[in-house]
């Protein structure tokens, strides 16, 4: 079974879901066998003008997708999932791809209905706020300098790099980063170094682990054994586990032999120095909705 999920850059199982699902960055792609994560890919979203608002549905489709967690859409491209038998259910309380999958494997994910897309019931655009439909955006036009300060909307283009310049990642693979500035979705620090900067500029913004992923912690690498896992378990696939009080959490496989299999907490960037290699693209008045909601739309 294959899962899509609407994501924000850069994408990924830590990635927050995408509030706005048909002008997502990217669509990260789960692979589910035996109810157990497995690959984890990412699917950039197709331009609009290239399908309009059925886009989406054609490219999810041709990647032969099963079933789409997002917070919410038109009844236009809930129409076309169904047509092509891909099966759509709300994302719950689920902010992170991660805990959507988790809550979908979990039997928690209602399927769509009216009241769940844009213009129905509660779920409604002004009611969920899980903004779908593809009306545009009217904004205030910005009065003096259209700098990047609390209650903007920041695009920005990016190339994530570690101190020995290997690029990780960046928006010629995962889209560019859009965000409210102030809203506590983005990495403080970065937040921090970007203010204040203007349409056109460029900064490279080193952090450290604390300020980026937090350190690595050797007490969250365990091993278990080979049996207790699938057969077909592969090092860089994710698995979900569950502690003594019952909550589920990620890990990665980093190793495995013919007795065990050496799984790791930490986030996949938990430990580095990074570096952000920046380039504003548009700073934007945000929407009384948006500043609500704590996203762009």
């Amino acid at each position: 079974m294959l899962i899509a999920i609407p994501s924000d850059p850069p994408g990924g199982l830590d990635a927050p879901i995408s509030e706005h699902f048909g002008h997502c960055a990217v669509f990260t792609l789960v692979a589910v066998e035996d109810g157990r994560i497995g690959e984890v890919s990412l699917l950039e979203n197709t331009d609009h003008e290239q399908g309009g608002c059925m886009a989406p549905v054609h490219a999810l489709k041709a990647r032969d997708v099963d079933v789409l967690v997002a917070g919410g859409m038109g009844m236009r491209p809930l129409s076309g999932f169904q047509q092509v038998g891909i099966s759509v259910h709300f994302k719950e309380n689920a902010t992170a791809v991660g805990e959507a999958v988790e809550l979908y494997l979990a039997g928690q994910c209602r399927a769509f209905g009216e009241a769940e897309t844009c213009g129905g019931g509660s779920g409604s655009c002004g009611g969920h706020g899980h903004g779908v439909d593809h009306a545009e955006v009217v904004r205030e036009p910005i009065v003096g300098p259209a700098d990047i300060r609390d209650g903007r909307i920041v695009t920005l283009a990016y190339i994530l790099k570690d101190t020995e310049g290997n690029i990780l990642d960046g928006s010629d693979r995962s889209g560019p980063m859009r965000y409210l500035h102030g809203a506590g979705r983005t990495l403080p620090a970065l937040e921090q170094a970007v203010a204040g900067l203007e349409p056109g500029s460029e900064t490279v913004v080193e952090l450290t682990p604390e300020q980026a992923f937090g350190a690595r912690d050797d007490s969250r690498i365990v091993q278990a054994p080979r049996e207790q896992l699938p057969p077909d378990v592969q090092v860089g696939m994710t698995v979900t586990a569950e502690d003594e009080g019952g909550r589920r959490f990620m890990l990665r496989v980093v190793g495995l032999d013919d007795e065990k299999v050496t799984l790791d907490g930490n986030h996949p960037l938990a430990g580095l120095d990074l570096v952000f290699e920046v380039t504003v693209l548009g700073v934007e008045a945000a929407t009384a909705e948006e500043i609500a909601h704590g996203h762009p739309h």
